[in-house]
C-alpha cells in the first residue's frame, strides 16, 4: 500500500519547490505530473533534451527523499503523429524515473467508442513496448464519465485499465450512484472529497460526498494494490497544504 502526493497539487511551483512541500508534508511517494503545458514536465521538452529533464527530475527527488510512483500524463494533442511521438518520450521518462503506470486522460463522449478504441489502441501498444501500465481517468465530461461506459472502454480495448478518482464518479452525472463495476479495472487511483457538482468537485475532507470507507474497502476486496494519489489541485477551490494533510490522514486511518 502506497499514498503518494500527485504534484499536481502544487502546479504553481517549480517541480523542485513542489518536492519541498510534498516532503514537508512527510510523503516519501509523489505521483508526477507530466501534463503538456501546465505542469510539471512537458512531453515536447522532453523531447528537445530528455537527458536534462531526466536529470532535473531526479536531482530533485533525491534532494528531497522522494520516490516517484506513477505519471499523471497529458500528451497536448490527439492527433496521431504528435501523440505517439509524445506519449513514447513520456513511456521513456517513466522508464528512466523506475515508473510503471501512466494515468492518461480519457476522451471526449463525441469521438465515439470505434474511434477512440483506434487511439487507445495505439497508446496502449506504446506503453506495452515500455513496459508500462495505461490506465485512463474515469473523468467527469469525458467518454468515461460514467461507469458502464468505463468498463465498456476497458473491455472494447484489451490490456487497458482506469484510473478512479471518486469526485467524478459524485460530482458528475452520475451523482453517487453505484459503480461498482469499474473496480476490478482500476489500477490507479486519486483522492480528494467532492460534493455533486462540477464546482464542488473538491471540498475538504468531511464536507462533501465521498464515502472512503466503503469504496476504499471495495478496492480492497479485488485484491487493488497500487497507489492512493492525494490531489487537491492548487488551481481549484480548497487547495492547499492543510487539505492535503487532512486527505493524506484520511488515507491513513483506513488503510
Amino acid at each position: 500500500m502506497t499514498i503518494a502526493c500527485g504534484t499536481i497539487c502544487f502546479t504553481q511551483s517549480s517541480f523542485d519547490r513542489a518536492c519541498a512541500e510534498i516532503a514537508q508534508l512527510g510523503f516519501k511517494h509523489v505521483d508526477l505530473a507530466v501534463m503538456e503545458g501546465w505542469a510539471h514536465f512537458d512531453a515536447t521538452k522532453l523531447l528537445a533534451d530528455f537527458d536534462k529533464n531526466v536529470k532535473s527530475a531526479e536531482d530533485s527527488l533525491s534532494k528531497f527523499g522522494l520516490t516517484p510512483v506513477a505519471f499523471n500524463a497529458s500528451a497536448g494533442t490527439s492527433e496521431v503523429g504528435a501523440e505517439t511521438e509524445r506519449f513514447g518520450a513520456i513511456c521513456r521518462f517513466a522508464n528512466a524515473l523506475n515508473v510503471s503506470v501512466i494515468c492518461y486522460g480519457a476522451p471526449v463522449a463525441a469521438v465515439g467508442m470505434e474511434r477512440a478504441a483506434r487511439r487507445y489502441e495505439r497508446l496502449r501498444d506504446i506503453a506495452f513496448e515500455h513496459g508500462m501500465i495505461l490506465a485512463v481517468e474515469a473523468h467527469a465530461r469525458t467518454m468515461l464519465e460514467m461507469p458502464d461506459m468505463a468498463v465498456e472502454f476497458c473491455e472494447t480495448i484489451e490490456g487497458i485499465f482506469l484510473t478512479f478518482d471518486p469526485s467524478h464518479m459524485v460530482a458528475g452525472p452520475n451523482q453517487s450512484e453505484p459503480f461498482d463495476q469499474i473496480y476490478p479495472y482500476v489500477r490507479h487511483t486519486h483522492w480528494r472529497d467532492s460534493g455533486n457538482t462540477w464546482e464542488r468537485c473538491q471540498l475538504p475532507v468531511g464536507e462533501g460526498l465521498v464515502d472512503f470507507e466503503s469504496m476504499l474497502g471495495a478496492l480492497k476486496a479485488v485484491g487493488y494494490s497500487g497507489t492512493y494519489s492525494v490531489e487537491y489541485i492548487d488551481t481549484f477551490p480548497n487547495a492547499g497544504r492543510r487539505h492535503i494533510a487532512e486527505m493524506k490522514r484520511t488515507l491513513e486511518s483506513y488503510l
